[in-house]
This record gives C-alpha cells, sequence and structure tokens, in this order.
C-alpha cells in the first residue's frame, strides 16, 4: 500500500486522507488492494513471492480447500505446477515452456507424465481401429468364401 499512498500524495492528497481512503475501500471490503490501485489508476508494486503466498493463502481459505502439506495451502511451486499442467496438455511443451518462461527441454521432463499418458491412449486408439480393420477384414473375407447353397 506504499505505492498507493505515495502517489496518491504526489496527486495534492494529504497523508489522512489517503489512508482515509484506504480504510474505506479495502478494510471495508469494498475493494482489494489491486482494484484500489487500479481505480485510482495507479500501476500496482510487482508481486513479491510473500504477496504471491499471501494471495495463494487467501484463495486456498476462500476455496475452502484443506490441504495436509507443510504449507497449509496452495504454495507458489504448486500453483505452478497446476499451471504448468494446464498449459501443457492445452498447448504442448513448446508453448508451455514459453509462457512458463523455461526451456522446452525442462517442461518435458517435468512433465513427461502427461506425454506418457497421451501416447499410451493414442497407442489403445490404434490398436482399437486395428482390431476394427481386421474384423472388417475377416468378415469380408468370410462373405466372400460362403457361396449360397443350392436347393
Amino acid at each position: 500500500m506504499k505505492t498507493f499512498a505515495q502517489r496518491m500524495t504526489a496527486r495534492g492528497y494529504e497523508p489522512a486522507e489517503v489512508e482515509s481512503i484506504r480504510k474505506e475501500k479495502v478494510n471495508d471490503g469494498v475493494a482489494s488492494p489491486l482494484e484500489l490501485h487500479s481505480n485510482s489508476g495507479i500501476e500496482p508494486p510487482a508481486l513479491t513471492t510473500h504477496g504471491a503466498r499471501e494471495v495463494l493463502k487467501r484463495l486456498t481459505a476462500d476455496a475452502g480447500i484443506d490441504l495436509d502439506d507443510k504449507h497449509g495451502y496452495l504454495a507458489p511451486h504448486g500453483a505452478r505446477r497446476g499451471v504448468g499442467e494446464v498449459l501443457v496438455r492445452a498447448y504442448g511443451h513448446a508453448e508451455a515452456a514459453r509462457y512458463l518462461d523455461n526451456s522446452e527441454k525442462i517442461v518435458r521432463e517435468h512433465y513427461s507424465h502427461i506425454e506418457a499418458g497421451e501416447l499410451a491412449e493414442r497407442a489403445e486408439v490404434a490398436f482399437a481401429e486395428h482390431d476394427q480393420e481386421l474384423r472388417g477384414q475377416h468378415d469380408a473375407s468370410d462373405e466372400s468364401n460362403s457361396h449360397p447353397v443350392d436347393e
């Protein structure tokens, strides 16, 4: 909130006025700190690791998710892994690497289970199609080998 206070003071607001606006909007639950910045036309500061942890704690609690791990909330690393998983499934390894700001090699290593699972599914489909073709060929040869019975 330091950035908000500095920018508002630079615009001519008194510190007490700035604090009053912040309390009214944020403390009374009308707006989040991010919305307060945005609604005031002030670019918020970059998200820090601590800030990300606080956001993830709040989101985990708001969603009613109870995690039995060392953090008790969805930690940044877990969130990044989840995002990576979605991106790889949606766009493939190369595009996900670009979004994650990582090398494709690293993304392939970390999300190799996705490719393995997809390849297994494709193989299953290929075998099913192959079996279907064989059945079709077998049925066709049975029909050509059967001769009408003369009565």
